[in-house]
């Protein structure tokens, strides 16, 4: 038996929501581009940490070893940054793969539509 696609609205929506999803993944990437040197440089600062009661604990959370989210060695506070990235390449990436899909979808859709109009005209002899 045959699987099939029922899709309740047309495909030019799913492309325009999927347009959107990619846009807002690229928007987030130069948005996370954009702070992350802020970020960085602020880090360096010995006054962003100094040493008291109050960021001695944090200060070694933040920078305690961890896995980034592609598997490498990394920190904290590192991971985060990477995970903010990655996000931002999956949206793009999903929004990417959608609308290539429904294109797909949709130049198959119509063939299979022109496929069985003409062999309704068919005449059998």
């Amino acid at each position: 038996m045959g699987e099939f696609v029922q899709i309740r609205t047309s495909p030019a929506d799913i492309v325009t929501i999927a347009n959107s999803i990619r846009s807002r993944g690229e928007a987030l990437e130069r948005a996370v581009a954009a702070h992350l040197p802020a970020i960085e440089e602020r880090e360096r600062r010995e006054k962003t940490f100094p040493p008291d009661e109050f960021t001695g604990d944090f200060h070694e959370q933040y920078t305690a070893p961890a896995t980034g989210v592609r598997g490498t060695p990394s920190t904290v506070n590192q991971a985060v940054r990477e995970a903010a990235l990655f996000c931002a390449e999956q949206l793009t990436h999903i929004g990417e793969y959608v609308a290539g899909a429904m294109a797909t979808y949709d130049v198959t859709d119509q063939q299979g539509g022109a496929d069985i109009a003409a062999a309704g005209h068919h005449d059998p002899q």
